[in-house]
């Protein structure tokens, strides 16, 4: 008879459970929750009336009553953590707590005309905690709605673009990389870099142009679910790129400055100080030191007119108004004139010059004398970044063939070119290394005005160089049948 009676509470107690349950599932507010709640507690047990109370002990559904009364019990069975009632006239009055551990979200008040059953603080106690567990998940809820929107407006306002990628393709991207659209080749990147950080586990980074801008890619594993997926971030960064080069051009012109100032000073000291002497000691020198004197002058001035020639040439070519005119010209003749020039000068470096032929003399159409500074500025450049401790030192022009054109190498055993500055050479201002600045003349300009006399011949120029084991420059200019006259006019 017990076992049937334990049997009759049980399938009561499920009964009550699934009818709370349904009554719940339709709930999406708090104030929903506790409606049903009370709706629930006055169908299924067995009280005159109900209502509930808040945090803060004041009415919010039922009948208004004087609350304070109770004060003392709420505390108690707030601190038990389960129901209470105490006798009130004849009659009973339960406060039923709605708690989940430390989270307290009011109680119920109950009337009742008879003393709780064990039965009814079962169903008491059910209701208590079920309300307490649909009262912290909506909390819970709305919290990571909360949290979600305030992450979401944060990523919809960031100016990089961003998704998440895994192996099943893009699972979330914000609104900067929704409406930016992407070029394709920078999207197919962005990918690939994606996969590499979900397979390799470390973050991976990439930059890549795309129609003359430059976006930045940064890729790191994110791990979610038991599944590697990867947080990507797509940047244009054009503009600051545009800022860097203006920055670095900036600082460059303010060396070239320096450089310049020391450049045009120190033949000019010469001249004054050889000036000078002769001046106050005209009298007491004898014809051969005279001679001496004038030959410093002489070639300290000739040192300054090439560095005047150099700056007005680099005045025409900021105007775009470096002019070229072709005339047929034995390519040999040439070379050898340009070797000839610069053999004193490397001579007093220790620096060997020779001219090697890997094909017959011919005639080219070119500007003799823009070609032959062209030979200049190469050669020079070989023997001043020359090995200062090498046992041999060499400069060599080599003549060759190649892709319908005359071939031009100038090969040295020099200090060679860093990796990284092989692209920049040819920049205006750009020298290697700003240490040497005082200690290897030039103004930073010569090979950036080789490039465009090359270029007006409608050649190329390039550099084979390993840092520590010399160069070689490339000047390669085609067969040429047109006008004799060629020029850039601004």
């Amino acid at each position: 008879m017990k076992e049937e009676t334990y049997d009759h509470q049980t399938n009561k107690l499920l009964l009550l459970l699934s009818i709370l349950i349904m009554e719940f599932s339709n709930s999406k507010e708090e104030k929903d929750v506790l409606l049903s709640l009370l709706n629930l507690v006055k169908r299924t047990v067995n009280v005159s009336d109900a209502l509930l109370i808040d945090e803060k002990k004041r009415v919010i559904l039922g009948r208004e009553i004087d609350v304070s009364r109770f004060e003392e019990f709420i505390d108690w069975s707030l601190r038990q953590a389960s129901p209470t009632f105490v006798e009130d006239s004849g009659n009973y009055v339960g406060i039923v707590p709605i708690v989940k551990l430390e989270n307290f979200f009011g109680s119920l008040i109950v009337f009742m005309d008879h003393q709780p059953s064990m039965e009814e603080m079962e169903i008491f106690k059910i209701f208590s905690f079920l309300s307490a567990v649909v009262l912290e998940n909506i909390r819970l809820y709305r919290e990571l709605e909360g949290t979600y929107d305030y992450l979401s407006t944060i990523l919809n306002s960031l100016p990089e673009g961003i998704f998440v990628y895994s192996n099943n393709g893009v699972r979330f991207q914000n609104k900067k990389f929704e409406e930016e659209n992407f070029p394709e080749d920078v999207l197919e990147e962005a990918i690939s870099i994606s996969e590499e950080a979900i397979s390799f586990k470390v973050e991976r980074t990439g930059e890549i142009e795309s129609d003359g801008e430059y976006f930045s890619i940064v890729s790191v594993p994110l791990f979610y679910n038991g599944e590697v997926q990867a947080l990507t971030i797509v940047e244009n960064v054009t503009a600051s790129k545009e800022l860097e080069r203006l920055k670095r051009i900036d600082r460059m012109k303010t060396e070239f400055v320096a450089n310049i100032s020391h450049e045009l000073r120190t033949p000019l000291a010469a001249i004054k100080a050889y000036a000078e002497t002769i001046y106050n000691s005209l009298g007491e020198l004898d014809s051969e030191t005279l001679g001496e004197f004038m030959k410093v002058i002489l070639d300290q001035s000739n040192h300054l007119e090439s560095l005047l020639d150099e700056l007005l040439d680099f005045s025409r070519l900021e105007r775009r108004a470096l002019q070229i005119n072709k005339e047929e010209v034995n390519i040999c003749e040439l070379i050898e004139s340009a070797v000839d020039a610069i053999r004193e000068f490397a001579s007093s470096h220790g620096v060997k010059v020779f001219f090697e032929r890997k094909v017959p003399c011919t005639k080219v159409k070119v500007d003799k004398k823009r070609m032959k500074q062209v030979l200049l500025n190469l050669l020079n450049n070989g023997v001043k970044y020359s090995k200062k401790d090498a046992s041999e030192k060499y400069v060599k022009v080599i003549l060759d063939r190649d892709d319908e054109g005359t071939l031009i190498i100038v090969e040295d055993n020099g200090i060679g070119i860093p990796e990284h500055a092989k692209e920049k050479i040819f920049e205006r201002f750009y020298r290697v290394d700003s240490s040497l600045t005082y200690e290897v003349s030039g103004t930073g300009l010569g090979l950036a005005i080789t490039k465009e006399i090359v270029e007006l011949h409608g050649g190329k120029i390039w550099v084979e160089s390993k840092e520590g084991e010399g160069s070689k420059f490339f000047v390669w200019i085609p067969e040429d049948h047109g006008d004799n006259t060629v020029g850039q006019n601004s």
